[in-house]
């Protein structure tokens, strides 16, 4: 490595454990500042809620639903006034107001400050994507029991404007409370990974009073980037590598595969003032769908890709895979579900009886899956290491298993041919205020090289979304790897010949491969026989 890129990385570490910090040194919180709704987690509580809008409130959130409008909730009997709610959810969760939609609600946003068990702002989810709504209750408890911080779940019974909604799973929210309970103090940031948003991206910050220009953030992806063999103290100085490394495995073991090192999404980040970066759990809520889910797989996440490509950090991580397994043996996971599933149906029978038995069949499949799931685990933790792809040069490998990704809500995509040939297709819809993006995807562990994916893609009516603040223009019908974008399409194009070029600068990486298509409307096909990866000359 040059002299000069090893001295800026140095520079870049020292920098990140020296950053001033931004405000006084804080007092050590008391138990009940750290924690005042530990009782409350503890009973698995299952809340009747019951929210009220009026019409203007409930017209806002249908033209709104991301900003809070002013509601009335009682809570288990308690009448709450002047109450925050807003729709939460993305691709496959979120849902209309006047469909079955997930909230986000902050007690104390119009005036006052109420509480529900210590609690001010919580989420409830619609669990559109998890029939027993315990996946995310899993997940918490997988990830503390291995002595790592996650959200805390709960029920509820869910009204709005008279009419049942039903069974939702209650979510702790990422805020102050949560840093005063799982980390201590709320010096520093904690980020918000957003929609499939890297490290690299400027992501939103949630809670803390560390720096607001993200140069704290920049210096950790600087870190992440490039990083070879001899890199083992660079990254040690950046993240807390013992947590890391179960957090990685824990999101591989549990299926978690719309999480950060599997799919960038779903998770926040909390970076403290001259120390090391922790990622926690999120959106845990589709869980354990593949009894074979790879465990071993290299993750195309900035951080965990990084951290894969350090033998010593690698061989870690295969013994906490062991290590860790006892935590999704059946008998313990069922011992830990019983009573809450126990609580939820007991709460449902009286109020739909119908939906109570359904939620028991629910629960039995959910068992069955863990079974399954661990007996995948024990055969892949003693499985040997995955090596890459070794593609001689000229040679094209021809791409087939793409999967569908859609990034925003309204993109449909299906393998919808064109005229008699097969194809990959994205349908952007119709024209709305924000654009829209949609993706197939794939991904290979590949070796160090270069390399070219190359394909056939047509389109008819794409729209462009607007340039960038520094007039860079961005979308259209694009193919691309490893963070590289063929020629762009857009309007009505015949099929054309697309090629991404990229380099693997790593001893190896998991590179993600996508046809890709953003815009405000219009179509695209993507040719399937013409998809491939080839390897190309140093």
């Amino acid at each position: 490595m040059p002299a000069s890129k090893t001295s800026l990385l140095q520079a870049l570490a020292c920098a990140m454990l020296t950053l001033p910090l931004s405000a006084a040194p804080q007092a050590p919180p008391t138990a009940k500042e750290r924690d005042p709704a530990r009782a409350f987690w503890a009973n698995h509580p299952v809340v009747r809620a019951e929210i009220v809008l009026a019409p203007d409130m409930r017209a806002r959130l249908r033209d709104k639903p991301r900003e809070y409008a002013e509601a009335t909730v009682r809570l288990d009997g308690v009448d709450h006034a002047k109450v925050g709610v807003k729709l939460k959810g993305s691709a496959g969760s979120f849902q209309a107001i006047d469909e079955r939609p997930g909230f986000t609600v902050h007690l104390g946003k119009f005036g006052g400050e109420p509480r529900l068990h210590g609690l001010q702002r919580f989420h409830l989810n619609n669990g559109a994507q998890d029939d027993t709504r315990l996946h995310e209750w899993i997940g918490h408890d997988v990830f503390t029991a291995a002595g790592l911080a996650a959200p805390r779940v709960a029920h509820a019974l869910v009204w709005l404007d008279g009419k049942l909604l039903g069974l939702y799973t209650l979510r702790e929210s990422f805020d102050k409370q949560f840093l005063l309970r799982t980390i201590g103090n709320t010096t520093g940031n904690l980020y918000d990974g957003g929609f499939c948003q890297d490290l690299d991206q400027p992501l939103q910050k949630d809670a803390g009073n560390g720096v607001d220009d993200h140069t704290d953030l920049l210096a950790l992806c600087e870190l992440c980037r490039g990083v070879d063999q001899k890199r083992e103290a660079t990254l040690a100085a950046a993240i807390d590598i013992p947590q890391f490394v179960d957090f990685v495995a824990l999101e591989a073991m549990l299926g978690h595969w719309d999480g950060y090192s599997r799919n960038t999404n779903n998770y926040r980040m909390w970076l403290p003032t001259g120390g090391k970066a922790v990622f926690l759990p999120h959106g845990m809520d589709q869980l354990l769908g593949d009894a074979g889910a790879s465990v071993l797989d290299h993750p195309p996440g900035m951080a965990a890709s990084a951290l894969m490509q350090q033998p010593a950090f690698r061989r870690r991580y295969r013994e906490r895979i062991k290590a860790l397994l006892p935590l999704l043996a059946p008998s313990r996971l069922k011992k830990q579900i019983e009573p809450v599933a126990e609580n939820v149906q007991r709460a449902l029978r009286a109020v739909d009886p119908e939906a109570a038995s359904a939620y028991g069949e629910a629960v039995l499949g959910l068992y069955g899956r863990i079974q399954a799931r661990h007996e995948q685990l024990q055969v892949q933790a003693k499985a040997p290491e995955p090596k890459p792809l070794q593609l001689a040069v000229g040679k094209a490998l021809a791409l087939k298993t793409f999967h569908p990704a859609a990034e925003t809500e309204g993109v449909e995509l299906g393998k919808k041919g064109y005229q008699g040939t097969a194809a990959l297709h994205v349908d952007c819809g119709k024209r709305d205020a924000e654009p829209r993006h949609g993706a197939w995807r794939t991904h290979l562990l590949l070796a160090k090289g270069r390399y070219a994916l190359r394909g056939l893609a047509r389109c008819d009516g794409i729209v462009l979304p607007p340039k960038d603040g520094e007039g860079n223009q961005h979308g259209g019908v694009t193919l691309r790897g490893h963070g590289a974008a063929s020629e762009r399409l857009d309007g009505d194009r015949n099929w054309t010949a697309l090629t991404a070029e990229f380099e693997v600068g790593e001893f190896q990486a998991n590179v993600e491969l996508a046809c890709d298509v953003q815009g405000f409307t219009g179509k695209a096909w993507f040719r399937v026989d013409s998809l491939q990866l080839v390897r190309l000359p140093d």
